[in-house]
C-alpha cells in the first residue's frame, strides 16, 4: 500500500509594523509573517507541528525564518491554527467509532 505522507506549509498570518527595524538596513517597516507545518497523508492535514515567525524587509530584500524575540511570540500567539489542521484525526476517529459500533451492535 502506498502511503503520501509528509509536511507542508501554510501561511497564517502576517503583520506590517512600523514599530521595528530591519537588522540588516535599520530602516523601520518590515513584515512579520507567522508560518504554520503540518503533518499530512494524502494531502489530508493531520496535525499541526510547529508554528515560527519569519521577517522581511522591503527596502533591502532581507528575509530571515526563524525570529526569536518578544514581538514574534506574541503574534504566534494571536495566530491561531485553523480547525481543519486536524481534519485527518477528526475523520479517523469517526471511522474507529463507526466500526466499534457496527460491531458492538
Amino acid at each position: 500500500m502506498l502511503l503520501i505522507l509528509g509536511t507542508s506549509e501554510i501561511l497564517l498570518n502576517f503583520y506590517e509594523t512600523d514599530e521595528k527595524q530591519c537588522p540588516r538596513c535599520n530602516q523601520t517597516g518590515v513584515t512579520f509573517r507567522v508560518v504554520q507545518t503540518y503533518f499530512h497523508v494524502f494531502g489530508l492535514p493531520i496535525c499541526p507541528l510547529q508554528k515560527y515567525t519569519g521577517i522581511s524587509c522591503d527596502q533591502c530584500n532581507y528575509t530571515n525564518d526563524n525570529v526569536a524575540n518578544e514581538m514574534s511570540i506574541l503574534l504566534e500567539r494571536e495566530s491561531r491554527v485553523p480547525l481543519y489542521f486536524y481534519s485527518g484525526v477528526i475523520i479517523f476517529s469517526v471511522i474507529v467509532i463507526a466500526v466499534a459500533l457496527i460491531l458492538i451492535l
